[in-house]
Order: structure tokens, then sequence, then C-alpha cells
């Protein structure tokens, strides 16, 4: 399905311009059950346990497109995150189970960097999102690099949010 309302976002001059995009099924999810060592001493999930279920998620997507730890490993590439951010609506309380979902905001050009929104719901309503802004990096060179083609082409296939943004810099390509 092609919707109409894609916008390009430019880091350098904060313009955003609107093009067609291809909008793929569901968001990839997955549900988890709240631990002890996930909450604070207010009794509700802490703060840091957000970006903790955020990266599992993300990692759990990962492998299921085929992206285990070796995999990377031997492809020498690996997720690094520049930003995190976390809005609260709802507490989420010890031993509740919460679905979170994957959504793509924005990735550049060649993939080497990307806007990944989770999603953390309860029974629908949602709890929290929690978004990072990251990219890939090449762990012999030390420097920022487009992931290998399959990684690629399944980060192309994630579900995109309604604010999908493609991540243009300062130097016009995304680098």
């Amino acid at each position: 399905m092609t919707i109409p309302n894609t916008h390009v976002f430019t880091e350098h001059d904060n313009t955003v311009s609107t093009q067609e995009s291809t909008v793929f099924a569901e968001p990839y999810s997955k549900t988890i059950i709240t631990r002890w060592a996930d909450m604070d001493p207010n009794q509700h999930l802490r703060g840091t346990a957000y970006g903790d279920w955020a990266g599992f998620v993300q990692g759990e997507w990962l492998k299921a497109h085929g992206f285990d730890l070796v995999k990377l490993s031997r492809s020498n590439v690996g997720p690094v995150n520049f930003e995190e951010n976390t809005k609260y609506f709802s507490e989420i309380m010890l031993g509740e189970h919460i679905t979170i979902g994957l959504q793509l905001v924005g990735l550049n050009h060649d993939g080497s960097r990307y806007h990944m929104r989770h999603t953390f719901r309860r029974d629908g309503a949602i709890c929290a999102v929690h978004e990072v802004k990251g990219a890939w990096f090449n762990t012999t060179s030390r420097r920022i690099c487009p992931p290998p083609s399959d990684l690629f082409e399944a980060m192309t296939n994630i579900v995109r949010a309604d604010d999908y943004a493609e991540i243009i810099s300062s130097r016009g390509r995304g680098d």
C-alpha cells in the first residue's frame, strides 16, 4: 500500500518534504513480563529498563532476520545508539505483560543511520514510547558504516511510523 504523507527530514536546515512510500503490515513486537530487577523504589518500571527492553526487542528483531551476535561479529558491524528518549504515559508495574512494538521512524540512503520507535503497550493501551537514534558501526575501522545488504533490505521492510522521514545529513546524503 502506498501512502502520500511520508516525510523527508533534512538535519542541516530542518526542512521537511513529502514523498510516497510503501507501508508494511504489522510492527514487529515481543511481549515481555516485567521482573523485579526492572523495578525502581517507587515500585514501577525504572527509567533505564525501557532502554534495556527496547534493546532486547531490537536484538530479537535482528535474530529473527538472521543477524545474531555471531553473524554481526563476522560482519564486523554492530548497532550504536547516539540518542535515546522515553515518553511516559502510564505506570508499568511488576509482573505485567507488556507488548513492545518496533517501528522505523527514519533511515538514511544507505541504512547506516536509523531512528527506531519502541511502543510499550498494556492490553493495547500505550504506556510509554522509547525512541532510539543510532547507526551501524564497523568494529574494525571504528567508523559508522552501512549494514550488510541483507540487513539493509530487512531494515527497509520494518513497519514505518506515520511520521517516518528519510534521514538526510547536512552533507546531503544521510552520511
